[in-house]
């Protein structure tokens, strides 16, 4: 097939962006020939050999940035020149629409509640940014365009959203490298990544990787790393903080108000979080809104326990494994921390670590680009000659 994928990034450093790359890379080692368009490239792959990349003409910031990202992906991006088109992100869509963040007026309905005025609330209501979001969101549903999501979760949002519209829309769970993220890390990298990341050997160490530190729930992790620390069960724990957010310092502040700031490191970026997975004992997310997040997956395969809350729809995949812990409440720490005590009982962590790499096996990368080819096979059968 000649494909076209289109989003405003490609690289490696985010949820879209590593499935962008997997599904382009396995595709075409396929044999397809496939026209990546973006706005922007990682330098690492400009010279990779299994795409062509174009230049997608958007800048701005803000609500323009993703005006121009919109008209750039429609006007510049003919159809016909291809056997299926899939966008990313709000760049469409034409023939298919993958929405990897799920249902924005769900992730809307948070933010509204979540906002402490009503000044804060009728700033949301009135933003152009998300207002065109939601926009965006009512025009793929109405569209011609296949409607995929990652996961069950995600699908059932839109369905309480829009009701019958989204009768259209499909889930394709998303799948993890088994070869990059794997238990061997672990003894290839654990003692130099522990070293450049300034955390000791002996230390207990708790992964959370996000970069919109609300929507992941650091700060209920903070109030259960708190607990732990005032009923003396902290002395060899830490937490390791992987993502970027402007909020940093609220956090930051958060952690020093309940005592635990020399227990928290703050790591905004790597290029490899395979390794950084390396150098941890547990992942915990207790995110309040997760369509299908990706580090949970990534986490198993690499041998590494899990806690995160019933509302990431990853969990429709490895639910049951006993390398995981699935929370009811995202802002109830109580719980999270009594797990966090459990699993990192020394008596069953290398049990739990088996588990965790025998979970993931059954959702490896091979199989969720062969549902991503089949459907785009089908999209191209439709459309005919």
């Amino acid at each position: 097939m000649k494909l076209a994928f289109v989003h405003r990034r490609f690289g490696v450093d985010g949820g879209t962006e590593r499935f962008l790359e997997s599904l382009t890379r396995r595709l075409g080692q396929r044999g397809h020939a496939i026209d990546v368009w973006s706005a922007q490239v990682d330098p690492r792959f400009a010279r990779t050999r299994v795409a062509r990349f174009r230049k997608l003409l958007a800048g701005g910031r803000g609500l323009m940035k993703d005006l121009l990202l919109f008209l750039a992906a429609r006007l510049q991006v003919k159809a016909k020149r291809y056997d299926a088109v899939l966008h990313l992100g709000r760049t469409g869509p034409r023939d298919v629409y993958r929405a990897g963040g799920g249902c924005h007026r769900t992730w809307f309905g948070l933010l509204l509640e979540q906002a402490s005025t009503g000044w804060q609330r009728l700033r949301l209501k009135l933003s152009p940014a998300h207002r065109f979001r939601l926009w965006h969101e009512r025009r793929a549903l109405t569209s011609p365009a296949r409607f995929v999501v990652p996961s069950q979760a995600a699908r059932e949002d839109l369905r309480r959203a829009y009701g019958e519209l989204a009768d259209k829309v499909e889930v394709v769970h998303n799948g993890v490298d088994l070869d990059r993220f794997h238990p061997r890390t672990r003894q290839l990298f654990f003692e130099e990544e522990r070293a450049k990341l300034g955390l000791r050997p002996e230390e207990l160490v708790l992964l959370f990787v996000g970069s919109d530190f609300w929507r992941k729930g650091l700060d209920t992790l903070l109030r259960a790393t708190a607990r732990l620390e005032r009923a003396g069960e902290a002395d060899d724990l830490r937490v390791l903080v992987l993502g970027a957010d402007r909020r940093q310092p609220t956090y930051a502040a958060l952690a020093g108000e309940l005592g635990i700031r020399d227990r928290v490191t703050f790591a905004r970026h790597h290029d490899a979080p395979e390794k950084v997975y390396a150098t941890a004992d547990l992942l915990a997310l207790p995110t309040r809104h997760d369509p299908f997040a990706n580090v949970t997956l990534e986490a198993l395969a690499c041998g590494l326990p899990v806690i995160t809350t019933v509302v990431n729809g990853a969990t429709e995949v490895f639910g049951g494994c006993p390398a995981a812990v699935v929370l009811d409440d995202p802002e109830d720490d109580e719980p999270l921390a009594e797990s966090i005590r459990e699993f990192l009982r020394p008596d069953r962590i290398a049990q739990r670590r088996a588990a965790a790499r025998t979970s993931a096996e059954e959702q490896g990368e091979t199989e969720a680009v062969d549902r991503w080819e089949a459907l785009l096979e089908d999209v191209a059968d439709r459309s005919g000659p």
